[in-house]
């Protein structure tokens, strides 16, 4: 069966009737993440008004800046201590998880020489020691998109703190060039 050639305007079409399929369930899994998955007991939206942080672009004085700045080292200390948290959730869910593949590996391996069979190979062997780890396989993986979203957040304190103080300086220098004009 020779297969038909499809116009470059098809293979548009196709590609994008695929990606408005993705759009749909990336829309769908948005939601139902934004509503179930919580990181450090609180919801996703939770986190965002917590740590919003709103710079005014009209009107910036160096009080504000300054109170933006005490803000911004508030909140990174709070955000730190989560990552601590997480970081450590998440190493220990890595080690309880290699614990656990090993002790299953060498169960699996002990129980071929008592039969007295043939070990298989290490890529049968890690395959079937990996059967029945899938829920701490996800919980280090939901521990690792925890450290991740503490990570970007502490990313996001870190660019804010240098806006701030990129306002702050550029006030100060106007306020020092309209003092030397007067």
């Amino acid at each position: 069966m020779a297969e038909e050639k499809l116009t470059p305007k098809a293979q548009a079409e196709i590609l994008l009737t695929k990606l408005l399929k993705g759009q749909q369930v990336h829309h769908i899994f948005a939601d139902s993440m934004k509503r179930q998955l919580t990181i450090s007991g609180q919801s996703i939206d939770y986190w965002k008004e917590q740590f919003h942080i709103h710079i005014p672009t009209d009107n910036l004085t160096p009080a504000i800046c300054r109170d933006l700045d005490v803000k911004v080292m508030e909140l990174n200390q709070e955000a730190t201590f989560y990552h601590a948290i997480a970081s450590a959730k998440a190493q220990w869910l890595k080690r309880g998880s290699e614990s656990a593949f090993n002790d299953k590996f060498w169960t699996i391996v002990q129980e071929f020489k008592a039969k007295g069979d043939r070990v298989p190979g290490q890529d049968t062997l890690k395959t079937l020691s990996s059967i029945g780890n899938e829920e701490l396989d996800s919980a280090q993986t939901i521990a690792d998109i925890e450290c991740k979203f503490w990570k970007d957040i502490l990313d996001h304190l870190s660019t804010c703190r240098k806006l701030i103080e990129n306002a702050s300086m550029t006030i100060s220098t106007e306020l020092k060039h309209l003092g030397n004009n007067f």
